[in-house]
């Protein structure tokens, strides 16, 4: 249903990734490497490629993969994880931070230590700010944005007994972003996502940072200098990521996957 804009160059990064992780995935199910799994996740053994590990994804609609007629960021990190891997899908369009907990909540008892949890939320705190007349102060600002880390650091609180991996993943923008965030904010409402945004990462990163792995997409789609124009990366309501905006963020996942298990970072926070 979506037009990819301009994929090629992160479907190439994506495709590569797989390759890597595929590469540690022995083709034969009963050698002894089979039950270690691929470089930095947690290990699940495969019966006659029989999926015995799960990737979990919670959160909103970015994880959903709503707007994009494509297979989402969670479901592309399954499959470049090999055979041994299924997707358990419990993301939800319009989830709240307070809504994410409770599904978390309600989901323990089929999250298995072996599994690899994509924890994404905190973004339908936020946008509606974005719109309010009259637009929040500083101060405003920060308590939301406190209040939202506090709310996935409570999830966080939740999954930890089930000795899963997570991996927390931001926003590259909390509302509306490219072409369509250009025709659509004023200069005001601009500026105050923008702070919105950077709170939000930057007290993600600090909070949740020691506890899980953070993977940061401003970078991914608005470049390491913040100058790349996002736009090829959205579907066409500037609120959701395309196809080649899920294979983006898949390949920034597995990315971050490999940086941990080659530094020795825990699987579990």
């Amino acid at each position: 249903m979506r037009r990819v804009r301009g994929s090629t160059r992160f479907g190439a990064v994506f495709v590569l990734l797989l390759g890597c992780v595929a590469a540690a995935v022995p083709a034969d199910p009963t050698s002894p490497r089979a039950a270690a799994g691929p470089p930095g996740v947690p290990g699940a053994a495969t019966a006659q490629g029989v999926a015995t590990a799960k990737v979990v994804a919670l959160g909103d609609s970015v994880p959903s993969g709503a707007h994009c007629d494509c297979d989402p960021y969670p479901a592309l990190v399954a499959q470049a994880l090999g055979p041994a891997w299924s997707l358990d899908q419990l993301a939800e369009d319009g989830a709240t931070s307070t809504d994410t907990a409770q599904t978390a909540q309600d989901s323990l008892a089929t999250i298995g230590g072996g599994d690899l949890v994509l924890l994404e939320t905190g973004a339908n705190d936020l946008a509606p700010f974005v719109d309010a007349d009259p637009l929040p102060t500083p101060a405003q600002v920060d308590t939301a944005v406190d209040d939202a880390v506090d709310r996935v650091t409570a999830t966080l609180d939740r999954l930890g007994p089930t000795g899963a991996r997570v991996v927390v993943l931001d926003y590259w923008a909390v509302g509306l972003d490219g072409d369509v965030a250009a025709r659509t904010y004023t200069g005001p409402q601009e500026q105050v996502q923008d702070e919105l945004t950077d709170a939000f990462d930057d007290r993600l990163a600090a909070v949740v940072g020691p506890r899980a792995t953070v993977v940061g997409l401003r970078p991914v789609f608005h470049g390491p200098d913040g100058a790349q124009d996002p736009t090829a990366l959205l579907a066409d309501d500037g609120d959701h990521p395309d196809t080649a905006g899920h294979e983006a963020i898949a390949a920034a996942v597995l990315a971050a996957l490999h940086r941990e298990n080659a530094t020795g970072s825990p699987n579990i926070p």
